[in-house]
């Protein structure tokens, strides 16, 4: 059987109206040689999508020679079609099941019959593919899940060209290990080593830069903002803005009152701390900032575990998570920016998605609306009709 497919996609892939996904598959197999119910089953992260009945000999003539060891003919097969509305994540897996009958002989007592199934072959061609071309791509942040477990803003440029990493100017080693783990992080899913990455030292450089902002040890004095950077780890202390209803969901889209700070909370910890924030620069609207904190040499050894662990990066979302060693907790505050683009109709389903109830009272206005619309046309008519009669 084929070996899965490993399909990475983009976070800010849009498919929040997409039915399905274009698909142009292209296969080789070894035909039955009858027509019975073998067919070919895929399926998209263990969920199954769609399948299509394999040909027999009976049904297509021969169009290519079988390859060097096949057992019976080899027969090539397109497949273009949609695939089913489904959920992508940032690693996928696609899997091509090739189910085969194998008829068995009948027989009796006095007759056995022995029966010797025949090896099947199978090839996906490597000129298949999958169309994402006429998606857009708009996304809500900050969310730190995109960049635990997909290394976005960073991963769209898969040599990392739109990224600037700023480090201190003597980094420890343990912020040096952060900063590898990071990068190899975001690498894993891109499958290319950060060869165009920028790196510098000089705060003051990031300036009206129009990348993305990786900061490691420390946030540079031009970016201390404290309505939008909401914990700062200094030593063994650190204040939050703790928003006045928390959700232990990571929802992208908690309401303003849940977002908006009324509280200053000061955490005190005789532990080792590290946190993760993730904010909006101030210097493009579309552009984004993380920043890698810890406290001590132990806090970057808890932050570059906690980049490491499947467990641990998933726990990350919102704009801020808190790494102790009793775990992560994550926050979400403050305001929520897009970045990506989308037409202004898609905008106004996007609005309306996180809102059920407005959208059915829009759904009803509009068709008494288009009721009214048509009622005046039909009286127009009627009046025109008439006034013909008349004359």
């Amino acid at each position: 059987m084929p070996s899965p497919w490993r399909l990475t996609c983009r976070r800010d892939l849009y498919l929040l109206r997409a039915n399905g996904i274009d698909m142009d598959l292209k296969y080789r197999y070894t035909m039955p040689p009858v027509k019975d119910s073998s067919r070919m089953d895929i399926s998209l992260n263990d969920q199954f999508l769609q399948s299509f009945s394999l040909n027999s000999s009976q049904d297509v003539k021969q169009t290519d020679p079988a390859p060097a060891g096949a057992a019976g003919a080899c027969w090539t097969a397109n497949r273009r079609s949609p695939s089913p509305r489904c959920v992508l994540g940032a690693v996928n897996q696609l899997r091509f099941d090739f189910q085969y009958m194998n008829p068995m002989p009948g027989g009796s007592i006095d007759n056995c019959i022995t029966f010797q199934p025949v090896q099947n072959h199978v090839v996906i061609g490597d000129d298949s593919t999958i169309d994402f071309s006429k998606y857009y791509h708009f996304i809500a942040l900050p969310d730190l899940r995109v960049f635990a477990n997909a290394g976005f803003p960073y991963s769209r440029m898969a040599d990392l060209s739109d990224t600037l990493v700023v480090v201190p100017k003597a980094p420890t080693q343990g912020q040096v290990a952060t900063l590898l783990q990071a990068l190899g992080g975001i690498g894993s899913q891109t499958g290319l080593a950060a060869i165009n990455l920028q790196m510098t030292d000089d705060g003051n450089q990031i300036k009206n830069k129009d990348a993305d902002l990786l900061l490691i040890g420390a946030i540079p004095s031009s970016l201390k903002d404290d309505t939008k950077i909401n914990l700062l780890v200094e030593a063994t202390k650190s204040w939050v803005k703790m928003p006045m209803r928390h959700y232990d969901l990571a929802s992208i889209y908690p309401d303003d009152e849940a977002r908006t700070p009324n509280t200053r909370t000061d955490i005190t910890s005789s532990g080792p701390m590290a946190a993760v924030i993730g904010f909006q620069s101030p210097y493009n609207d579309q552009r984004s900032v993380v920043a890698l904190l810890a406290d001590s040499p132990r806090g970057n050894e808890l932050l570059t575990n906690a980049l490491n662990d499947s467990g641990k990066r998933a726990a990350m979302f919102g704009s801020v998570a808190v790494i102790r060693e009793s775990g992560v907790n994550s926050l979400r505050v403050g305001d929520i920016y897009y970045v990506g683009h989308l037409p202004w109709f898609d905008r106004i389903w996007f609005a309306l998605s996180n809102h059920p109830i407005l959208l059915a009272i829009f759904a009803a206005i509009s068709i008494v609306l288009l009721a009214w619309v048509l009622w005046r046309m039909l009286r127009i008519i009627s009046r025109r009709r008439l006034s013909l009669d008349d004359e």
